[in-house]
């Protein structure tokens, strides 16, 4: 018995001086963001920050080339708490919020100056209630550019591509406008997109110009038309319950967010125009569109507003009335100081 409790002093003695070494707590990313570009760039340049503020106690893990699925996974994680943190696109998020599908709507804005003052100053409010209810916490939008059309042969107006087979994007707006343009559409994954060109099964789409240039559709598809028709401002946001677990020092922290709002939109942007350059240059044809042929897309998706509004029900209406009140007020500015559009 002597030696028993002998033996067990000891070992107790070494516990207490030995070391213990902790698994460091994750906090896990999740996005689907291009290989290169700015976006990347700021997320790896954020992880750094992260990793500072939170110490050795925690290791922050970006999966964000598509480890976790579709965004459509991506949300379903974040919503269970098995990720805390992610960026994603606005077909993504609307998987579980559809409201924001609205934001996508053809010709919806006019200019990124009017989208910025309305999403910000109109919209924000009711998205983070949105994004409450579902258990998540908004922290920031985010901006991929203007989406426009690209085919394998020249498009100006929407009766050139009447029965083309079309890919759309996720979510009902990418659809609709393709669908009452006139095409045969076809909403298909995004991985499906470059199989489906190179086999003939798609004639084109629609994108931004930075994906159109990451993944070199001015190889299958030489032709974008610069149609300027609609935005995806995604966002970046927190699993709710794991925000609000933060101390209040770390969830102003976390609200910085990937990069200042005003600075990841204007980076973007431009990467959008060199991506246009660079498409050039590897022999895409950009196609620019008098104002009658714009007038003509215009006239051809007249209807797409009052469509989605009804088709994605919820709080759909509401906010396209806030969305029209802050277009009104944007206009009221810009004439009072006699700003001119400069976005396009």
């Amino acid at each position: 018995m002597f030696f028993v409790r002998s033996f067990l002093a000891i070992a107790f003695a070494y516990v207490l001086a030995t070391p213990f070494t902790f698994a460091a707590d994750p906090i896990i990313v999740v996005s689907l963001v291009p290989g290169e570009g700015q976006l990347r760039d700021k997320f790896l340049a954020a992880r750094k920050r992260w990793d500072a503020h939170f110490g050795d106690e925690t290791d922050v893990v970006l999966l964000i080339d598509g480890q976790v699925g579709t965004e459509e996974s991506m949300i379903a994680t974040m919503r269970r708490g098995r990720a805390q943190l992610s960026m994603l696109s606005t077909p993504g998020t609307s998987a579980a919020i559809p409201e924001l599908s609205l934001l996508m709507a053809p010709f919806l804005f006019d200019s990124f100056e009017e989208a910025d003052f309305v999403l910000d100053n109109y919209v924000t409010a009711m998205v983070e209630d949105l994004f409450s209810e579902k258990g998540l916490h908004f922290i920031q939008w985010i901006d991929s550019g203007w989406f426009n059309v690209f085919a394998r042969v020249p498009v100006r107006v929407p009766g050139d591509m009447k029965n083309m087979r079309m890919r759309a994007a996720g979510g009902p707006a990418a659809r609709v406008f393709l669908q009452e343009a006139g095409a045969d559409v076809a909403q298909l994954p995004f991985a499906d997109m470059v199989p489906g060109l190179q086999s003939g099964l798609l004639n084109g789409g629609a994108t931004n110009s930075p994906m159109y240039r990451t993944v070199a559709l001015y190889e299958l598809a030489p032709f974008i038309t610069m149609t300027r028709h609609g935005i995806n401002p995604g966002a970046i946001f927190a699993n709710k319950k794991w925000f609000e677990g933060l101390p209040k020092e770390s969830q102003d922290y976390v609200m910085l967010g990937v990069s200042p709002t005003v600075i990841m939109r204007a980076d973007v942007r431009q990467e959008g125009v060199e991506a246009v350059e660079f498409s050039k240059s590897q022999g895409a044809t950009i196609i620019d569109l008098t104002n009658n042929e714009r007038q003509q897309w215009i006239d051809a998706t007249a209807n797409s507003h009052r469509i989605l509004v009804e088709e994605i029900g919820g709080r759909a209406g509401e906010m396209y009335g806030l969305i029209q009140a802050g277009k009104s007020a944007f206009a009221a500015s810009t004439a009072a100081s006699g700003e001119t559009d400069a976005s396009r």
